[in-house]
């Protein structure tokens, strides 16, 4: 079973962490904001799935992800086919003959299986890796934002109880994101293959 690797608070949190002990005291083109709010918050979910790097990189891990459930299938079919077969030459076999071809048989689902779930674990470990790489490229657009704000710190949307939706910056984001997206400054993902191999 592919595991889906679904933990954006956690990549980001560290992602910012590593930005703001790495990023000098900037000197923005932006003016600060004449009554600096203490704190932000964003929803980070919609960092992934409504910029243009987010929806490229989760485009990405579908098509790999239908691709691994295709190649599935298709040795499902196929040792569905095998067993068939094999089940019509019983009546012409002894009980040994077939014991034997039936071992074999069992040997070969056995070894695709774990095969599969090796391939398996395998992409979900990239697809998670390229999800860190991507939190780890927005972090740098958090950090200057958030100064950009004068604020102290930027919450995740799903820890806020109330607070007025001015200090809601996850609009701002994409917009950063998407901009230097267009001007080539965030890598884009590796792309994902079925067998956690780069092509």
């Amino acid at each position: 079973m592919l595991r889906s690797p679904h933990r954006p608070g956690v990549f980001l949190a560290a992602a910012v962490v590593v930005a703001c002990l790495a990023t000098p005291d900037p000197v923005f083109s932006q003016a600060r904001v004449q009554q600096p709010a203490t704190f932000l918050f964003i929803n980070q979910e919609r960092i992934l799935t409504d910029s243009a790097a987010g929806q490229a990189l989760l485009k990405e891990e579908e098509a790999a992800t239908q691709q691994l459930r295709a190649e599935a299938r298709e040795i499902d079919q196929a040792f569905e086919a095998e067993e068939r077969r094999l089940n019509d030459l019983r009546r012409d076999m002894d009980n040994d003959e077939f014991r034997k071809i039936a071992d074999d048989f069992d040997a070969q689902v056995i070894a695709a299986r774990e095969e599969q779930d090796r391939r398996s674990n395998a992409l979900a470990q990239e697809l998670e890796r390229n999800r860190r790489q991507f939190y780890s490229s927005v972090a740098p657009i958090l950090v200057e934002v958030m100064e950009r704000f004068g604020a102290l710190a930027i919450f995740d949307e799903k820890s806020v109880l109330l607070a007025d939706q001015s200090l809601n910056i996850t609009d701002a984001v994409i917009a950063e994101i998407d901009a230097k997206n267009t001007d080539a400054t965030i890598p884009p993902p590796e792309p994902a293959t079925t067998d956690g191999k780069k092509p």
